[in-house]
This record gives structure tokens, C-alpha cells and sequence, in this order.
């Protein structure tokens, strides 16, 4: 039986490569799960509110919203924990779970320009979704490469098959520390310092700030306490004036309204 497998495997490169799919699998489940994480909290602290859709029922109306990035942005971030892993280690945190690396096919080190093409092609090898062009090619291809790997000249193989890939020095290893360490620092002061006014903004798109019937609105210089921020507010209402406050609470892991009060004139 073992000599059996080892026949099916072979020896050769393509071999290798096509030995690593099932791992190639897993890995990909593990940085998706890694990327839905992330994406998640930036979503959480980022986002932007936005109507989605909308439609009058009786003397109402409803709409639907979702808080996020703009799409760009986050497909910028999935490209760059891709590409950053693989730059520096020769694999991403799937990868490396599985014990895989990025080779070339003729078993030399990727250059930087093969990690950032092959990383970029994702965006064809995700189509029609879920990774099914690349996926299908992977399984089919002799050498188990999707359309980024054919491009590059590269593939995929478990860590203790011949084949260089990247390493990364202490130096620069040290440098991601603190590039990932200050991106944190920032995303937590920007949670709490810069989020407030996206929440308003995000009650006023749902129809939640001090009621649905302002149309426009406008925010004042912020009063901050501890765990406590309030803004003084004007708007506009059909043929009306309008002045006040609305305070948040923080209450991790977000700011909440706490308390609003509001008095409108006629304009």
C-alpha cells in the first residue's frame, strides 16, 4: 500500500505539488476564517452606515442598512494578508498551520514580483465565487496552479519538499510587529475617538435619531467624560428648525445613544 501512494505521489515536482491539495484546501478554509475575523472588525469599526434598500408601507417607510467598508478596501486588505505572508514566511497562516510553502515550479525561491502576481490573480481565481475557477484548476492542472500560479510560475507543496521559499530576517519580522502592533493601537484610539460621529450618522440613516422626520443634520465641537461623549446637534425637519444634544455611552465593544434631547421651531 505505502509503495502504492508513494507511486501515486511520485517523486517529481509535479508530484509534490499535486500531494499538497488537500492541504491547499484546509489552508484556504483557515485564512478565510482568519480574513472573516478581520474583516468583521474592521467592518465594526470602520464602517460606514449605508441604506441598502427601502420601501413605503402606510404612512412609513423602512429600509434596510448595512455598516461596512467599501468593497475596495477590504478586497486591498485580503490581497495584502495574502501577499505579506507569503513575502515575508512563504505561506499565510493556513499555509503555515498545514506546513505548506510557496515554491516556484522549478523549485527556486519566489521573487517578490511572483508573490504580488499570483496574489493578484486571486480576484480572477475567486470568480464565479468561492474560489471555483481556481479551485477547478488546481485539481485538474498537472502541477495543481490556479490561474495566479500560472502567471508567477509557481505552486504549492508541504514544507518538507525540496523546493526554496521566502524567509523573512529578525529585522523584518521585527518590522511587522510594529507596523501590526501601531495598526492596532490606531484601529482601538480611532473605536473610540473617531467612531462617534459614524454612529450618529448611522441613526440618522436608520431613522433613529431623535426621530425620522429630520432630513438633514449637522454636529458642533464634542464634550467628552469618561466613557461618555455628547455632540450639540442642528437639523432640519419639514418646515422646522432644529437644535439639541445627543450623547453616547461606551459600552464595549461600541459607542450607544444614552440620551438625546431636541427642540425644533418653525423655520
Amino acid at each position: 500500500m505505502a509503495v502504492a501512494a508513494a507511486e501515486g505521489i511520485g517523486t517529481e515536482p509535479a508530484g509534490f505539488a499535486r500531494e499538497a491539495r488537500s492541504g491547499r484546501l484546509a489552508a484556504l478554509m483557515v485564512d478565510t476564517i482568519v480574513l472573516a475575523v478581520l474583516t468583521g472588525l474592521v467592518n465594526a469599526v470602520y464602517g460606514v452606515t449605508e441604506i441598502t434598500s427601502g420601501y413605503i408601507t402606510g404612512n412609513a417607510s423602512v429600509t434596510s442598512t448595512t455598516t461596512a467598508v467599501a468593497w475596495p478596501w477590504l478586497t486591498l486588505m485580503a490581497l495584502c494578508y495574502f501577499t505579506v505572508g507569503e513575502a515575508m514566511f512563504g505561506a499565510t497562516l493556513g499555509k503555515a498551520w498545514m506546513r505548506l510553502k510557496v515554491v516556484r515550479r522549478d523549485g527556486a525561491r519566489p521573487t517578490l514580483r511572483d508573490i504580488a502576481v499570483r496574489n493578484i490573480a486571486r480576484l480572477v481565481d475567486f470568480l464565479p465565487l468561492l474560489y471555483l475557477l481556481g479551485g477547478i484548476l488546481v485539481v485538474t492542472s498537472p502541477y495543481a496552479q490556479r490561474i495566479g500560479d500560472r502567471l508567477a510560475n509557481t505552486t504549492v507543496v508541504y514544507r518538507h519538499r525540496p523546493g526554496d521559499t521566502r524567509h523573512s530576517g529578525r529585522t523584518s519580522g521585527r518590522a511587522l510587529v510594529a507596523v501590526l502592533a501601531a495598526a492596532a493601537m490606531v484601529t482601538i484610539l480611532f473605536d473610540y475617538f473617531g467612531r462617534p460621529p459614524l454612529v450618529i450618522d448611522g441613526m440618522y440613516k436608520m431613522g433613529n435619531l431623535l426621530g425620522p422626520r429630520l432630513t438633514a443634520y449637522s454636529l458642533g465641537r464634542p464634550s467628552w467624560g469618561f466613557g461618555t461623549v455628547s455632540y450639540p446637534i442642528k437639523g432640519t425637519a419639514p418646515g422646522q428648525t432644529c437644535s439639541g444634544t445627543v450623547e453616547l455611552r461606551w459600552a464595549p465593544p461600541g459607542w450607544n445613544e444614552s440620551a438625546a434631547q431636541m427642540l425644533c421651531v418653525p423655520s
